[in-house]
């Protein structure tokens, strides 16, 4: 790959942070816009058709991404057909479209996420991890904003807003340069062992951040919690994750995997305040001390595994964060504590075997 100039180097940048937007903003809205599509074109259980159809454009878009070694026009395009979706879903005028644009938003959010994340790795000589992971806190921003929108604006104009910044996106993101070349790691095999700890601490990583930002709310007014006082607190709980990709991002930087084992550790902790009522409501700092995570796994795959590593990645973060909350949702209320304290030690566990594991074999992570 061309080394980048500075100019090139910030657009590439802030295209990046708005690509991650996008995939946040996409994920999270659908919340608010679903009590409107009920309102509007009396659906009830086909409604999974928008999950299932969105898996399965991510699928396509994770094995396409994987192959990917040329950006561009690729990764311009995979934006445009967020947009389109996005505009087919503000114009559509019955749920069929709906549907439709499910396929194309998983494709191109899928295809997306995997480049940019990639791109900040690869375009700063020094300091990429720090930048990666302030890169990620647009993901966090447009989960916070795009419910809000939807509920202020209604969905159609919320979703064609949304579909003004995915183009935004795609110009900023114009002949992004080719992934580089990675000759040690086709040489190499890739390290024994390593790879099934990175998929474990994925798997379980997306089910904590979906688990806990999905059934908070039900076990915390199973436990009598004002439902208003609920809803504030989930959205803390994006925020939180939004400040922590921000906030500990140099910390982490430093010794990454080792530092995020502490961090899976207290979030253990705040996940035991579950278990005593009064104190439950801090559950949103689990979203601050698991913030750097994806990243953090992103960068190990990408320097130590590579390309097909990141596929199998991308594949474990589409397996968690669907099954795991599907596991959840046949729960009993009165064990959902139980259940996201599993998770969240698995994840710890994982981290952790990872670590050491990859110390046993070579240098861990380094910035």
């Amino acid at each position: 790959m061309n080394p980048v100039d500075k100019t090139q180097r910030l657009r590439l940048t802030w295209g990046s942070a708005l690509g991650l937007f996008m995939t946040g903003a996409i994920g999270a809205a659908v919340g608010a816009a679903i009590p409107q599509w009920q309102a509007q074109f009396a659906v009830g259980p086909e409604l999974a058709w928008y999950f299932n159809l969105f898996f399965v454009g991510a699928l396509l878009g994770i094995f396409l991404s994987s192959r990917m070694r040329r950006r561009h026009p690729w990764l311009a395009l995979a934006l445009l057909v967020e947009g389109l979706g996005l505009l087919l879903m503000a114009l559509t005028p019955q749920m069929d479209g709906v549907f439709a644009a499910a396929l194309l938003l998983g494709l191109g959010v899928a295809v997306v996420n995997f480049h940019c994340n990639a791109l900040p790795l690869e375009i700063y000589p020094k300091g990429q991890l720090a930048v990666l992971y302030r890169v990620n806190t647009a993901f966090g921003v447009g989960a916070v904003l795009a419910p809000l929108l939807l509920l202020g604006l209604g969905w159609r104009v919320g979703y064609g807003v949304l579909a003004l910044v995915a183009l935004v996106a795609a110009g900023l993101l114009w002949k992004a340069p080719a992934a580089r070349a990675r000759p040690q790691a086709e040489a190499a095999p890739t390290p024994s062992g390593l790879l099934p700890f990175v998929l474990l601490a994925a798997v379980s990583y997306v089910g904590v951040e979906l688990v806990v930002s999905s059934f908070s709310g039900l076990y915390l007014r199973h436990l009598g919690y004002d439902p208003h006082w609920v809803g504030v607190l989930l959205s803390l709980y994006w925020v939180s994750l939004t400040l922590g990709r921000w906030l500990l991002a140099d910390f982490v930087a430093a010794n990454p995997l080792a530092r995020l084992v502490g961090l899976h550790l207290a979030a253990l902790l705040v996940v035991g305040c579950y278990f005593v009522p009064p104190l439950a409501w801090t559950f949103p700092l689990v979203g601050f001390w698991v913030a750097p995570t994806f990243p953090t796994l992103y960068a190990f795959t990408e320097k130590h595994i590579g390309y097909g590593g990141l596929a199998f990645l991308f594949y474990a973060a589409a397996v968690g964060s669907n099954l795991i909350p599907a596991g959840f949702a046949l729960l009993p209320k009165d064990t959902l504590a139980t259940g996201m304290l599993l998770v969240v030690a698995w994840m710890a566990g994982m981290t952790y075997l990872l670590w050491r594991k990859s110390e046993a074999e070579g240098p861990a992570l380094r910035p």
